[in-house]
């Protein structure tokens, strides 16, 4: 419980036109698992400002075109934005100057030499996030960061277990042959 690791805090959607519901695909996101060292982050409390320091973007682009089928939406189409958000706030002034939720306050000249060997990305890239029919897209930025599972279980790390049920199969052929050949005779006299 009092192992820190990263999680989905926020989830910004700006367009969501699949059938799973706003709250439900931000849950989803919550739980999926980030492969980041919590040791390279810092907490984000209250008063802080996000930064690179203590928050992960990544942002999700998913579209079912019109004359496709079905369309798996995986984990490995989050794509992580070393730059911070690339969402525009929306605020009631029409003469102010738009910007992001968060923007890092390193250049993109500057590289993240930290993860150069690891970098982050979802744990693992096959999670199902949704399903999309034809004409659907979800377009969504969602910002991870650092906290320890007494506070909430999507921080808790063995909340990414999962099992798989391995089915025994045995045939019951030779048995139901045997039940005829006693069955039949008897059914004769």
């Amino acid at each position: 419980m009092q192992l820190p690791t990263m999680a989905f805090e926020k989830v910004f959607i700006a367009n969501n036109t699949s059938i799973v519901q706003d709250e439900v695909l931000a849950q989803r996101m919550g739980l999926v698992p980030i492969a980041a060292d919590p040791k390279l982050f810092e907490y984000l409390s209250e008063n802080d400002q996000p930064n690179e320091k203590n928050t992960i973007v990544f942002k999700l682009h998913a579209k079912c075109a019109k004359g496709e089928g079905r369309k798996k939406v995986l984990t490995k189409e989050l794509i992580w934005l070393p730059k911070g958000s690339e969402l525009v706030k929306e605020s009631g002034d029409p003469n102010s100057k738009p910007k992001t939720y968060t923007s890092f306050s390193r250049s993109q000249e500057e590289s993240f030499p930290e993860f150069t060997d690891n970098p982050i990305t979802p744990s693992y890239p096959d999670i199902l996030i949704a399903k999309l029919g034809p004409g659907h897209e979800i377009e969504l930025e969602a910002h991870a960061v650092k906290g320890i599972g007494k506070t909430h279980a999507k921080w808790l790390p063995v909340a990414t277990a999962w099992y798989r049920m391995l089915p025994e199969v045995t045939s019951l052929l030779p048995q139901l042959y045997s039940c005829v050949i006693f069955i039949f005779p008897v059914m004769l006299f």
